[in-house]
């Protein structure tokens, strides 16, 4: 441009013909302003001088134009490769390769070549990498076809099946690797609870998981009773399971940055519910206990009494009737076992159909939000 001539330490014809056709090229590729473009023009003059947004390099005599959407120091180790993630399936990819390592060795999988190790949701495969190293036999279950071609070219030596991790057998995986799995994910925000779900439901052929979730959703997750947090999380994950926060991940770290701050949990699940004297309960008492919370935390400012008031009149048992004067966030979950199993006993026959009655009945047919 005419105002960068007399910037120019020399009036060289070919230095200015080099500068006007990136200029040029510049202006076609609507890179109009220079706060939003870096032009990089390579001379063969082996001195580079700087001029203003401009940067003449040596080397070859040839154009390169770079554009950033916000000039920052940091951001291009954090650029992912490969497709671009797809909002339908909620992909966040997580680009930062120490936290994608910190999550990978928080796994801690005693197993001497990880055949047992199975990753959920892979996407570019950045949290793939360090796994692989640690666990060269693990195998990777990806729904996005493109990211299961992009994963055996860049890692031809990964294992990788295409399909949804919500209809993944647990059961016939542990048994084809011969023993519980260790599982881990980045998993999209809006299958958290139901894969959380899902893994407490084949407790007994899962070893240990690592998962990354909002840090709201994990937050409520490990609240207690008696908390405005506590939840069907909070009571299914201390029930079956032991659940332990391991860090915080920025937003900046994955691509696109999510809105929220994200923590990595780590959870040993067990089909033995804690604090409930050795208690085994099996799938369908399971169901019928998971059933029940979303009956009465759909409406959870009421008592127990009028939520669940459809089950009192075929209760089994009496429960305790102090109980049924509380609020659902005020029993823990021992106590909601304890009050499955008045209401229902032993019997888990027909149990789901009266309990999803009582849900029509007493929640007002609206939607329960968790």
């Amino acid at each position: 441009p005419p105002s960068c001539r007399n910037s120019l330490p020399t009036r060289c014809p070919r230095k200015l013909c080099m500068l006007r056709r990136a200029a040029c090229a510049a202006f076609l590729l609507g890179l109009r302003s220079p706060c939003m473009c870096i032009m990089v023009v390579r001379l063969h003059r082996p001195a580079a001088v700087g001029i203003g947004h401009w940067n003449l390099s040596p080397q070859h005599g040839r154009v390169r134009l770079l554009r950033m959407g916000g000039v920052r120091g940091t951001r291009a180790k954090h650029m992912p490769r490969g497709p671009k993630a797809k909002q339908s399936l909620g992909q966040n990819f997580l680009s930062d390769e120490s936290l994608a390592l910190q999550v990978a060795e928080a796994l801690g999988d005693e197993g001497a070549d990880g055949a047992r190790v199975i990753e959920l949701g892979p996407g570019q495969g950045a949290l793939t990498r360090p796994l692989l190293r640690l666990y060269p036999r693990m195998t990777a279950v990806e729904i996005d076809v493109r990211m299961v071609e992009l994963l055996g070219i860049e890692l031809p030596e990964l294992v990788v099946q295409h399909g949804d991790l919500l209809n993944l057998d647990l059961a016939d995986l542990a048994q084809q690797r011969g023993g519980q799995l260790s599982l881990v994910s980045n998993t999209p925000f809006y299958l958290t609870s139901q894969l959380l779900f899902k893994l407490l439901g084949a407790a007994e052929h899962i070893d240990r998981v690592v998962l990354t979730m909002q840090a709201e959703v994990a937050h409520k997750i490990l609240s207690p009773h008696g908390s405005k947090e506590y939840g069907i999380l909070s009571v299914m994950v201390q029930l079956f399971g032991h659940a332990e926060h391991l860090f915080d991940i920025p937003p900046s770290a994955f691509q696109p940055q999510p809105k929220c701050t994200v923590s990595v949990l780590r959870l040993r699940p067990t089909a033995m519910p804690a604090h409930c004297n050795g208690l085994h309960l099996s799938a369908a008492q399971r169901s019928q206990l998971l059933a029940l919370l979303k009956v009465a935390f759909e409406q959870r400012r009421k008592m127990l009494r009028q939520t669940l008031k459809p089950l009192l009149a075929t209760a089994v048992s009496a429960p305790p009737a102090e109980w049924l004067m509380k609020r659902p966030e005020q029993l823990s979950p021992a106590q909601f076992v304890k009050l499955a199993s008045a209401l229902f006993g032993d019997d888990v026959s027909g149990g789901g159909d009266a309990l999803v009655a009582a849900g029509h009945s007493a929640g007002g047919g609206k939607p329960h939000k968790r």
